[in-house]
């Protein structure tokens, strides 16, 4: 059982797992509605955004910093910043899901962001409904939540106090609860690789790797990067077909690599 798992864990990690755990429990009572489910899983999910488009712009007087200097863009690339949480790079083969997303405008920087807890990019043509699009299948997906302030790990947290025995656990933890994920839209588990402790562009984070598959159609590379910051969590999800890997793969290492989270923040 889960419960019996949690308790051998350090606190700040115990913490996150009964959230996931407790994450897991609401998915099982949200059976009677495909639409609350569809929302909860981000690979497959965007934001229900107002039907107006807003401009807000921040009183905040103090810069944004990241864990770690932006990179240089890549040619024909676009950035894309999202408020309170950071920012990471698209390739021109690659769109945001259409959608009305407030917006924001950092008045110190005069940076132009979206102002959303969740974004999702997808193969570029899909919003034309271009039938050529639909031929290939790739998403990134951004999405933050937020709990209580400071029971999460730190942004930089030293990834290596945690023993495989702790790692261990968490992986049985995100396996159960994707497993469960995947079923409720019809989809299964085709392969798991362990959970991983790592350290992306000076962040500390969970990596999950899996493929999955609906039906008999082409299996899907995932990967989901789990970004512990104090009162909130950044999950970063990308995913591609694995018939596809030799036309996303390098795109895909270049958004991860860019991907960067703020140190400071505006106000929520």
């Amino acid at each position: 059982m889960v419960k019996k798992r949690v308790k051998h864990i350090e606190p700040n990690l115990r913490v996150f797992v009964f959230y996931l755990y407790k994450r897991s429990i609401a998915m099982k009572k949200t059976l009677l509605s495909i639409f609350i489910i569809v929302a909860l899983l981000s690979s497959y999910t965007c934001v229900r955004a107002s039907n107006n488009l807003k401009i807000i712009y921040n009183q905040s007087t103090t810069p944004l910093t990241q864990t770690m200097p932006l990179p240089i863009l890549t040619s024909n690339w676009q950035r894309i910043y999202i408020k309170n949480t950071g920012s990471f790079d698209l390739p021109p083969s690659m769109e945001i899901k259409k959608g009305n997303y407030p917006r924001y405008i950092d008045e110190t920087t005069r940076i132009e962001g979206f102002d959303v807890k969740q974004i999702t990019a997808q193969q570029k043509g899909v919003n034309e409904l271009s039938q050529t699009a639909f031929k290939r299948h790739a998403r990134v997906v951004l999405e933050t939540k937020y709990d209580s302030r400071n029971q999460f790990e730190e942004l930089t947290f030293n990834i290596f106090k945690y023993t495989k025995s702790y790692t261990d656990e968490l992986n049985a933890v995100y396996k159960d609860q994707i497993t469960q994920d995947l079923r409720a839209t019809s989809h299964k588990l085709s392969e798991w690789q362990p959970v991983q402790l790592e350290r992306v562009n000076g962040m500390s984070c969970i990596h999950v790797s899996y493929i999955s598959q609906l039906n008999q159609n082409p299996k899907v590379l995932v990967h989901k990067y789990v970004f512990q910051n104090s009162d909130r969590v950044h999950t970063l999800t990308l995913s591609y077909r694995l018939s596809e890997a030799s036309y996303w793969e390098s795109d895909f290492k270049t958004i991860l690599k860019s991907f960067r989270i703020n140190t400071s923040r505006l106000a929520d």
